[in-house]
């Protein structure tokens, strides 16, 4: 489908007419004539002063206003700035972009700082406070024939492990495993790992062994 430029040049040219006699006749600049027939409506001043231009060059060539005006408004649009864009341009495309190298390095470095403090807060939080303990085995309260029990669980890999005041030996991972001899009846078992700030942290398991018959 054809331009509303392009309907304007092949009318001007079907009369056989050139830019300079338009202008003469029309009182509108050649500049502006050829930037109407080029389509090249964002270097007009507004949209008001381009449907003046375009009604008027119509009618001179014997075109329906009506109808070049409406191909206008169908292709170009006016954003918030007065400029005229194509139809579907929010902004104009030397609109500066608000996301630039030196924002994309700042977030990086914010970013990195964030880490790092978070970092920090979390070995703070290993130094003063207590270490953790997850104990697995054995099950608290449970009833077993066997006269040995395994005990075995993970802590801080910074801390130290014992088992009824017992010290017992960490893997690199924190994890710790050791095989604990009971006496018939209740069994006490008291696990507690300890940091070098001296906070500690203690699970305490029952366990039942049964007489042998």
């Amino acid at each position: 489908m054809k331009s509303t430029g392009q309907i304007l040049r092949e009318a001007r040219l079907a009369r056989k007419l050139d830019i300079e006699d338009v202008a003469r006749i029309t009182k509108i600049r050649p500049r502006f004539l050829t930037l109407l027939e080029s389509d090249d409506f964002s270097r007009l001043p507004n949209s008001i002063v381009a449907r003046g231009f375009i009604k008027n060059y119509g009618q001179f060539l014997g075109l329906n206003p009506k109808y070049l005006l409406a191909i206008f408004r169908r292709d170009f649009s006016e954003n918030r700035q007065g400029q005229i864009v194509p139809r579907g341009m929010v902004e104009p495309v030397t609109k500066t972009s608000l996301w630039t190298p030196r924002s994309t390095v700042i977030a990086v470095v914010v970013f990195l700082f964030t880490l790092f403090l978070g970092y920090l807060v979390y070995q703070y939080s290993l130094l003063v406070g207590p270490p953790s303990l997850n104990l697995t085995s054995p099950k608290d309260g449970i009833t077993i024939s066997q006269s040995t029990v395994e005990v075995f669980g993970k802590t801080d890999p910074e801390a130290t492990i014992s088992v009824n005041d017992k010290l017992v030996a960490l893997d690199k991972g924190g994890q710790f495993y050791v095989r604990l001899v009971l006496t018939p009846g209740l069994n006490k078992i008291t696990v507690t790992a300890s940091n070098k700030s001296g906070k500690n942290t203690s699970v305490v398991r029952k366990v039942f062994l049964t007489s042998s018959p």
